[in-house]
């Protein structure tokens, strides 16, 4: 009997120290378990920190690249605008050093043919208002305007005074009615030829002056239009780098919103897969540490059950062993009763 009782302890002490080595087992295992998951989740950091470096890297580079790029189609398209005003300015001052000659020699003509006009202020001119009108008074007729009338009467009067000299100075009444007719009818018939005269030398006079004035004006018209010409050469050339710069930004603007949209996104799928990780190997440390503690309890629980299994074959061989040696003891009925509640 006490061989028995021996041996039952020796097994259980056995399972108890299984159990518990069991258990230990478990939970080093579930620690080893746990320490790995960690371990994966703080690699799975360090590599999201690494992939979020090297994006923003590429971030950085790609607008740095867009930048530099913008720069350079901004300063071809300066060049190209400079190049562009520079020779219109050419054109417009070689045009307006041939039309120089013109517009001044019309600015000439025409001060001169106001002058003779009788116009701006120039009055202290010897010919200032000269030709001021077309009008030839008869009040201008005895002046002598007319200088071709004023000679031949000149000359009709000497010729009378010659005669008159060759008698000695007397000069008959009709000596005296002579000249007085003489002086008369030249008067009479030089009156109209004389307003003639006048009006050819004005216009003679005048026409060259007035042509110079138009050509002068002429030029200065074409002057105009050539202005006209290079402001709008020159507006053009300006919109079109207005135009090209806008292209150049826009472009830039969608290069750059491309870059951070991939940088956006290629983030956004880091942290993602970060966190798609984290989880898991938290889920994983989880579920170690939880299998150990289930394994241990487990180890334990069959230790125990099995210390009781021990308990209940030593129990029975003694009541068995007692029931064969003639001892007193339980009826078969109870020992049946006890082998059908522990089979």
């Amino acid at each position: 009997m006490a061989g028995v009782l021996a041996g039952s302890l020796i097994s259980a002490g056995a399972g108890l120290i299984g159990a518990a080595n069991s258990a230990s087992a478990a939970k080093s295992a579930a620690k080893t378990q746990a320490d790995s998951a960690r371990e994966s989740g703080e690699l799975s950091y360090k590599i999201s920190q690494e992939q979020l470096a090297a994006q923003k890297q590429a971030l950085d580079q790609q607008i740095a690249a867009s930048g530099a790029t913008v720069d350079k189609q901004l300063l071809a398209q300066r060049e190209a605008l400079e190049q562009q005003m520079a020779f219109q300015q050419r054109m417009y001052d070689t045009t307006r050093a041939d039309f120089a000659p013109y517009r001044e020699s019309g600015t000439a003509n025409l001060n001169q043919l106001n002058t003779l006009l009788g116009l701006g202020g120039n009055t202290g001119a010897a010919d200032f208002g000269r030709y001021r009108t077309a009008e030839f008074t008869p009040e201008m007729f005895k002046a002598g305007v007319d200088p071709g009338y004023a000679f031949r009467l000149s000359e009709g009067l000497k010729g009378i005074d010659r005669q008159a000299a060759a008698r000695g100075g007397l000069i008959s009444g009709n000596a005296l009615k002579a000249a007085s007719g003489y002086a008369g009818d030249q008067a009479s018939q030089e009156f109209t030829n004389a307003y003639n005269r006048y009006q050819t030398t004005r216009g003679n006079t005048l026409q060259p002056f007035q042509v110079g004035a138009a050509a002068g004006q002429s030029a200065a018209a074409m002057q105009g239009q050539s202005n006209a010409n290079f402001g709008s050469a020159g507006g053009q050339a300006i919109g079109a780098f207005g135009q090209g710069a806008s292209n150049i930004y826009g472009n830039a603007g969608n290069a750059m919103n491309t870059a951070y949209g991939n940088f956006g996104q290629g983030t956004t799928g880091i942290l993602g897969a970060y966190g798609a990780n984290a989880t898991n190997a938290l889920a994983s440390a989880a579920n170690a540490r939880a299998s150990g503690i289930v394994g241990g309890a487990n180890a334990f629980n069959q230790g125990i059950g099995n210390i009781s299994n021990l308990a209940n074959t030593y129990y029975l061989s003694n009541l068995f062993k007692d029931k064969n040696s003639g001892n007193a003891g339980w009826t078969d009925a109870q020992a049946n009763q006890f082998m059908g509640t522990y089979p």
